[in-house]
């Protein structure tokens, strides 16, 4: 009896076991039938139509709401006021000479694109409607991005969703977003809608939209150049060796010509390679002359960490095709030789470019690796996990937003952002103001609006007051001894300053004529 039992018993077992399999087997396939049909709507073109414009606007208004977050806590860098002095200036029909730089904004990059936006300035508050279009042209990026995922990669959804948001979280997207202001954004999608509407022959859109990448900034006739190669790499031959003169051409005549005579009758940015020479032909020699210094430049530290921080978090796919990448490197190096400050935002607007030629190799390679299924491209999920987990990790890590940044504190004032406030509420529009970089974005609408130094210790004398009505001093960022700060105080008493204001680390100083 006892042997029954047991035989009974064990027959249950092994039948409540088979009905659990065969229940977690029916669970699955209904899972994995669900999934399909979900992936097969996915796949339709009008999802493609719409799916792309709802993602960029998602990330349009989290990018604005992040900029305008950091201007309201006063957190953006000082290249927000050159533009916004530039605009004011050319509201008021005078010549746009950034006092900082000492030169006519133009003269600076020929980012001509500044006169559309300037329309819209008059229209919107100045600062507000700036860092809100900058966030637009970002976030409209995907949408070409998406397009040439989806139309000339030949992928499914999910490989250009991977992509989509490893382009969203890419530090130097969000980087760029929070560093100011920049024109050169706008090259950003225009160079993906260019190679894109370049791979379905519409070459007058692709003449507009290229007038729209050399209007933002003179040296991107280099990333225009690169992109003609490109199109010649896909035997376009013809129209590439257009692009590509176009290109060249512009960036010479610009650099060499234009922002010359508009400015102090030389190419701005000379000074950048002083290290190999004086002149033009000086700095070209220089070059030729010393390849070892140049590969100095191009291997250290610093070009290491930006080469790095561009292509890694696309999980090095570029470098699987570098048919895409390698138009572009010509460029890449012109920015690693150049000396010029790297800011704690590993100055993203050199970027732009390069990102349009990371994320096109990077669609390519992943059609690369992938497999031909009936009508796309598979690629393992795997690997598109591990594509988006590697996006994660490096905007946590090193992306202006990250968590680690508190982004959500963004946008509240403490003590001293409000003591900044009132120390600038009563000077006039036309007082002429020297003030550290934390007021600066602040002041910034007026014709003469300059930086203090950001050296350690320095005593104010003539020559740095010199025009200047009020110095606006902020003690909040400086390693200066209580001591120090009121020599410097007593300094400017004794050139005929007089302090009008003093809180929170804020001090206010005139001399109104």
């Amino acid at each position: 009896m006892a042997n029954i039992s047991k035989d009974r018993t064990a027959r249950a077992l092994d039948w409540t076991g088979e009905q659990v399999v065969t229940t977690v087997h029916t669970a699955r396939r209904r899972y994995d039938m669900a999934l399909l049909r979900f992936q097969a709507r996915l796949e339709s073109p009008k999802v493609d139509r719409i799916f792309p414009w709802v993602i960029a606007l998602c990330v349009w208004l989290v990018l604005a709401l992040l900029a305008v977050a950091r201007s309201k806590d006063l957190g953006l860098s000082s290249t927000l006021g050159f533009h916004l002095q530039a605009l004011h200036l050319m509201e008021s029909g005078i010549s746009p000479d950034v006092s900082e730089l000492g030169v006519n904004i133009f003269a600076q990059h020929a980012a001509f694109i500044l006169y559309p936006v300037a329309l819209l300035t008059k229209i919107f508050p100045p600062t507000e409607t700036l860092l809100v279009v900058q966030a637009f042209a970002i976030a409209i990026a995907v949408v070409p991005l998406w397009r040439i995922g989806r139309e000339s990669a030949n992928l499914r959804v999910e490989a250009c969703s991977a992509i989509t948001l490893a382009y969203a979280l890419h530090p130097s997207v969000q980087n760029l977003n929070l560093a100011g202001f920049h024109p050169e954004v706008f090259a950003l999608p225009a160079l993906l809608a260019a190679y894109l509407q370049g791979q379905k022959e519409r070459w007058w859109t692709v003449a507009v939209l290229l007038l729209i990448v050399l209007s933002s900034r003179s040296d991107l006739g280099l990333a225009v150049a690169a992109l003609g190669v490109v199109f010649m790499f896909e035997e376009k031959q013809r129209k590439g060796v257009l692009v590509t003169v176009l290109g060249l051409s512009w960036f010479l005549i610009m650099a060499f010509v234009v922002q010359p005579v508009i400015g102090n009758g030389e190419y701005p940015h000379l000074k950048s390679f002083a290290s190999y020479g004086a002149g033009s032909f000086g700095v070209l020699f220089g070059l030729l002359s010393d390849p070892f210094s140049v590969l100095g430049d191009l291997f250290e530290r610093e070009s290491f960490e930006k080469v790095l921080l561009l292509v890694a978090p696309v999980l090095f796919l570029p470098l699987v095709r570098m048919r895409y990448l390698s138009p572009v490197l010509p460029l890449l190096g012109f920015y690693l030789i150049a000396e010029v400050a790297t800011d704690n935002l590993y100055n993203p607007q050199q970027d732009v470019a390069l990102l349009t030629f990371v994320f096109i190799a990077a669609l390519y390679a992943l059609t690369r690796i992938g497999q031909a299924g009936v009508k796309r491209i598979l690629v393992d999920k795997r690997v598109l996990t591990v594509l988006a987990l590697t996006a994660i990790v490096f905007f946590v890590r090193d992306a202006a937003s990250s968590p680690y940044e508190e982004p959500w504190e963004w946008g509240k004032r403490d003590v001293s952002d409000i003591a900044r406030l009132d120390a600038v509420e009563n000077i006039e529009i036309y007082d002429r103001v020297l003030t550290h970089p934390s007021m600066f974005n602040l002041v910034a609408e007026r014709e003469t609006i300059k930086l203090l130094p950001d050296d350690d210790h320095y005593l104010p004398s003539f020559g740095l007051v010199a025009g200047i009505d009020i110095v606006l001093f902020d003690s909040n960022d400086l390693d200066w001894e209580q001591n120090d700060i009121e020599v410097f105080g007593n300094g400017l008493r004794t050139i005929g300053f007089k302090k009008e204001f003093d809180r929170a680390g804020i001090q206010t100083y005139s001399r109104r004529p």
